[in-house]
Order: structure tokens, then C-alpha cells, then sequence
């Protein structure tokens, strides 16, 4: 199946963790790249930054559709999600394909293995990291079918989930779950495009909260030293090159590709 993403179709979109960090840089390139009569849900906790990422949009294409939703991603529901997905859906009616980036999520707690016995916060970090996801992206494909076949979706992961980071168990776990069940995805829905995209080391929110809580001196190190060397990569060359990598559609559906795979 071919896997190149044409995004000057009219399209339905979903952006999580979009209110700052990777979520807004898709939320931005996103207007710079889609047709402009295109619908943008925009989901976050935070409706002021999601306000704020959907006037960077505006500046790009003032034409684009764009709804912002402030959720609380960390308590799925499926109920919840279809009818935040349904209600816009129901507006437009020439839609021609759905593109879903699950990008919401964060770090969770930054501590040996042997110390993380609190199991309520593992299934927190999980409902947030790993359910939510599970539950947001059945709800995309149920609803936005409804309109047309083409979907496409994008899964952002980590190194983490397949090397294995001191005192990051939580998140790489998680990230591992997700990227195997993205896979499976692509497995079981031949006509889906699902790529899981590893940005690399992103200027990020989260990479501060490792710098700042991180115990394991080796890892934090050299945290610091992409900081300081300024090799670490922004928000936006990530997203542009997996925008373009989307663009080329040179990869099979399922596959786990890192920023440093392609130059």
C-alpha cells in the first residue's frame, strides 16, 4: 500500500499536546502545509496555550477550521472522545482524508526501577501515555470513516521505547506499548498509513524535566551537554522532517522511524 501522504487534500485533523512543545510545531507547520479550507482539532489541558498555538496557526492560514478543546487526556473515556471528534466532524462535509498525531504525554517520574512501587501512579502515567491514545485513536477511525477512507496515523515515540535509559522505565515502557500497538495497527488495517515517529532529542519542556529531576548523573549529563553544545534539535526541524517524510511515503506502514534515519 502506498504510503505517500498528499496533504493538499481537504482534511480532518487531530493534534494532541498541542499547546506547546512538538504539538504546537505540527499545529504550526501543519497550516503552512495543509489545504487551506482544512479542520484542525486541537486538543491540550491548557486552553490558553491551545488559544495561543491556534493564533500562530491563523497567521499562517487564516481560511483553516480550527477548534481547540481543552481535555484532560490523562481520563479516557471513549464516549468522551467520540463526541469531542463527532460534533466538528458533523459540520464539514468534504472531507478527503483524517490525520491523527498522538503526541500528547510526559516523562512521568524519573527514578530507579526498584523505587517505583506506587502503583496508582503508574496507572495515572499509563492512562495519560498508553490508554488514552489506545482509546482517542478508536474513536478517529470509527468517526472520521464515516466521511472517508483515507486515514492516516502518527504515533510520536522515542528512543526510549526501544533503548533503555536509566531512571526512565516509566516512560520508555510506555512508549514501547505504544509503538507495538501502533504496529499491530498498521498490521490489522491495511488501508491506514501509520508511521510512529521518533523525533530525536527535542529543546522541549520534558528535556528541562530531566535536566532538573533526573538522578541518574550519566543520562543527565548528557542532557545537559545537548543543551549546552546547542546540538540539540528544535521543535520545528523535527516536525519538517517528519512532515516530509510523511510527503515521501518512504516506509512501510507500521514502521518506526527516528529523525536520524533520513537526512
Amino acid at each position: 500500500m502506498p504510503t505517500a501522504v498528499d496533504f493538499s487534500k481537504i482534511s480532518y485533523i487531530i493534534i494532541t499536546g498541542a499547546s506547546q512543545g512538538i504539538g504546537r510545531a505540527i499545529a504550526v507547520e501543519i497550516a503552512k502545509t495543509v489545504n487551506k479550507i482544512s479542520t484542525v482539532l486541537l486538543l491540550a489541558r491548557s486552553q490558553t496555550g491551545l488559544k495561543e498555538t491556534e493564533s500562530l496557526m491563523l497567521k499562517e492560514n487564516a481560511d483553516l477550521n480550527i477548534i481547540t478543546t481543552a481535555q484532560d487526556l490523562s481520563k479516557p473515556d471513549i464516549g468522551m472522545f467520540e463526541t469531542i471528534i463527532k460534533e466538528p466532524v458533523d459540520q464539514v462535509n468534504n472531507i478527503e482524508q483524517g490525520i491523527i498525531f498522538h503526541n500528547a504525554g510526559h516523562v512521568g517520574t524519573l527514578n530507579p526501577t526498584t523505587e517505583l512501587i506506587d502503583l496508582q501512579a503508574w496507572r495515572n502515567y499509563y492512562d495519560l501515555n498508553l490508554f488514552s491514545a489506545v482509546l482517542l485513536n478508536a474513536a478517529f477511525v470509527s468517526e472520521i470513516r464515516k466521511k472517508t477512507k483515507n486515514l492516516i496515523v502518527v504515533n510520536i515515540t522515542s528512543l526510549c521505547g526501544k533503548v533503555p535509559f536509566a531512571n526512565m522505565s516509566m516512560y520508555g515502557s510506555a512508549k514501547a506499548a505504544r509503538d507495538l500497538f501502533f504496529q499491530v495497527l498498521a498490521t490489522e488495517e491495511k488501508d491506514i498509513i501509520v508511521l510512529n515517529y521518533s523525533p530525536g532529542p527535542v529543546d522541549t519542556n520534558m528535556v528541562q524535566d530531566i535536566v532538573t529531576n533526573m538522578k541518574d548523573k550519566t543520562v543527565k549529563d548528557q542532557f545537559v551537554s545537548l543543551l549546552e553544545t546547542k546540538t540539540i534539535l528544535t521543535p520545528e526541524q523535527t516536525v519538517k522532517k517528519m512532515l516530509r517524510i510523511l510527503e515521501m511515503g518512504d516506509f512501510k506502514s507500521g514502521s518506526i522511524i527516528d529523525y536520524y534515519n533520513r537526512t
